[in-house]
């Protein structure tokens, strides 16, 4: 690793914020008007009961002569600006949940390409507790539990999160500008940057495929762009495998990321309310959620649904990004989730 390729300078576009200027500055959230909720319920009448499968359903089948508009700026600024944005006002009340899926969907392509989360395939995902899956578990997907999910990227270029129900308490979603992660760094500790660069271990957390252990870079410049892809929870789940070491330099760097991240100065702390739908770039964003507990019944229990989307502009980015971004093979037939998910 040489000095040339770490990103010298601070990053000062609007990807590089903190949280006291998301507080004063709210573009990043839309609240639906009557007229946008109108057009997506006519672009739902068109294709309610679709029987068929989603990834069949193109931008054309569910148009939004009055959102699209919207979301094309929505799109702009998640790709290439602040990196996250909140789109909020959804009537879920007002629908089943099959109404919902598709209507989730049909926004989404709107907004890029959607690809599979798992190897099930499933490119519409059901963020939930499970109730039968042990968190600690290497091959246990955080997203199957109610509990914490560290700071991470999804394997994708934009994570599209629907709140369809809030559980009874927690599951706050957390978010952070990782180019500002990377300011903090350089400002602070630049000695910390050629290892985190070099790349920290990985492991397969899927629930089939062989198991193995690779490096991932956490930072990469590519034609003078920086982004970030960091996963704590897998690189935790790598390092507490037998016969993966993390040498005192790498693990230092490891705890210096941890501490920048945290801080309270720029993380960005919002609740997901029935009907939202949250949008970030996982290129300049991480994010995570804290512990939630659920109702006793069924109408109480925390739902939140996700679409992994590419970007229709592709952003620069190195081939172990680009290759980790196009989303995850189908291996297994049966789903496990219970809902909609093709």
């Amino acid at each position: 690793m040489t000095e040339s390729e770490i990103h010298q300078r601070p990053v000062t576009d609007a990807s590089a914020w903190t949280r006291a200027e998301i507080e004063v500055d709210t573009g990043w959230l839309h609240v639906l008007n009557a007229a946008e909720i109108e057009d997506l319920d006519r672009a739902l009448q068109g294709v309610r009961g679709w029987a068929g499968k989603l990834s069949d359903l193109s931008r054309g089948d569910f148009p939004l002569p009055v959102l699209a508009p919207r979301l094309a700026v929505l799109e702009a600024e998640v790709r290439a600006g602040r990196g996250f944005a909140l789109l909020r006002g959804i009537p879920v009340e007002r629908y089943d949940v099959d109404d919902l899926f598709v209507m989730k969907w049909g926004i989404g392509t709107h907004l890029g390409r959607a690809i599979s989360q798992n190897v099930y395939g499933d490119v519409l995902g059901h963020v939930f507790d499970h109730g039968n899956e042990d968190p600690t578990a290497t091959r246990t997907r955080g997203y199957q539990t109610s509990g914490a999910l560290d700071f991470h990227v999804d394997r994708a270029d934009m994570t599209s999160l629907l709140c369809v129900r809030q559980g009874r308490s927690g599951g706050l979603s957390r978010i952070v500008s990782s180019m500002s992660v990377h300011n903090a760094i350089l400002a602070a500790h630049p000695e910390y940057l050629p290892p985190l660069y070099e790349g920290l271990p990985y492991i397969v957390t899927e629930a089939a495929g062989a198991m193995k252990t690779w490096n991932g870079p956490v930072f990469d410049v590519t034609d003078g762009v920086l982004s970030c892809s960091f996963r704590r929870g897998t690189i935790q789940k790598a390092i507490d495998t037998p016969g993966v070491e993390l040498a005192p330099p790498k693990a230092a760097a490891l705890a210096c990321i941890d501490e920048a991240m945290n801080d309270p100065a720029l993380v960005y702390t919002m609740v997901l309310q029935p009907g939202d739908i949250q949008f970030v770039n996982n290129y300049t964003v991480l994010h995570g959620r804290t512990a939630f507990v659920d109702g006793p019944d069924a109408g109480k229990q925390r739902h939140v649904v996700r679409l992994w989307l590419k970007f229709l502009t592709p952003r620069p980015a190195s081939a172990y990004i680009q290759d980790q971004y196009k989303g995850i093979a189908k291996r297994l037939e049966q789903n496990p989730a219970g809902y909609r998910t093709q």
